[in-house]
């Protein structure tokens, strides 16, 4: 059987960001030497496999003050990464974004995600680009909250979208 692509989303206008609202104790940095373990803990909680922290320098675009941590109590719960994919030359690439399950329901989750999204307009970029998977109907619904649409860049992404649809609860034109 053939693996799919990821879906592709993008919020087309990151002018009317929501505003950047620390709640439950959660405090917000950019990564610091050490967070690699962190990083690689909120990933394999998230996803259900480890991934080394060095594969965000081997997709490119890393910068220490592009990765987003949420952090509660003394330990990061939540991450986010927000870089440039030179397949969308001139938009912001939203990835690798995850929360650790022991954290899910405090808002970490989207507080990484709007903290990165005003880094990309901090940065002067305009729109906002991202892939995830199509059983992460909990992402999808923050992705929609958040302004992003699907973008059918794979004949199977249509037919997928159809399924998907249904199942998001913020859906807004």
């Amino acid at each position: 059987m053939e693996k799919l692509p990821q879906l592709i989303m993008r919020n087309s206008n990151l002018d009317d960001l929501p505003e950047l609202t620390m709640q439950n104790g959660i405090t917000l940095h950019t990564h610091r030497a050490g967070d690699e373990s962190a990083w690689e803990e909120i990933i394999e909680s998230a996803f259900g496999e480890h991934h080394d922290f060095d594969l965000l320098i081997r997709l490119g675009g890393y910068d220490p003050d592009y990765v987003i941590y949420a952090e509660k109590n003394g330990r990061a719960i939540a991450t986010a990464t927000a870089v440039e994919n030179p397949a969308y030359p001139g938009e912001g690439w939203f990835r690798m974004i995850a929360s650790h399950q022991d954290a899910r329901g405090l808002g970490a989750g989207r507080l990484v995600c709007v903290a990165a999204l005003h880094s990309l307009r901090e940065r002067g970029y305009k729109s906002a680009v991202l892939s995830t998977d199509d059983h992460r109907i909990a992402a999808l619904n923050l992705y929609y909250s958040l302004g992003f649409r699907p973008v059918y860049t794979h004949e199977s992404h249509e037919e997928r979208w159809k399924l998907i649809l249904p199942k998001i609860k913020n859906l807004t034109s």
